[in-house]
């Protein structure tokens, strides 16, 4: 009896344990951008009111992520424990684990999917236009 409620209470803190450490995860990550994007801001504000040039978007020489890999990763990760699952028998109780990553990586790959079509349909900046311009100074 007491084994299975201890039991139980670990499950239920490992699980809102990840929770927490994804949540703070996106939390950092966003506030991350948020400063970047102010800080960006700033600077063109104090580059239009001098006069000079706007300065190009440093998101446009960011390195590009390769699409597909993290869902990729976890479907193959999902496959894995659900092919173990399927070879160890009733044993191993992987299979239903299994699916928790298996259709993570599928709802990544569709995302990654949905996303390159964005892209294809999204218009570019007009940043770099400004910053091809010679200087003029007062």
């Amino acid at each position: 009896m007491i084994e299975s409620v201890i039991g139980a209470l670990i499950g239920l803190t490992m699980v809102v344990g990840l929770l927490l450490l994804l949540l703070i995860v996106v939390i950092m990550q966003n506030r991350s951008s948020r400063i970047r994007v102010k800080l960006l801001h700033e600077e063109r504000m104090l580059a239009l009111e001098k006069g000079l040039p706007v300065p190009m978007d440093y998101t446009d020489n960011a390195p590009k992520r390769r699409p597909y890999i993290r869902g990729l990763v976890f479907t193959a990760i999902g496959l894995g424990l659900v092919a173990w699952s399927a070879m160890m028998g009733e044993e191993a109780d992987l299979g239903g684990m299994g699916m928790i990553p298996l259709f993570i990586g599928i709802a990544l790959l569709i995302g990654d999917a949905i996303n390159e079509r964005k892209k294809v349909a999204k218009p570019t900046t007009d940043s770099a236009v400004y910053a091809s311009e010679p200087v003029k100074y007062p």
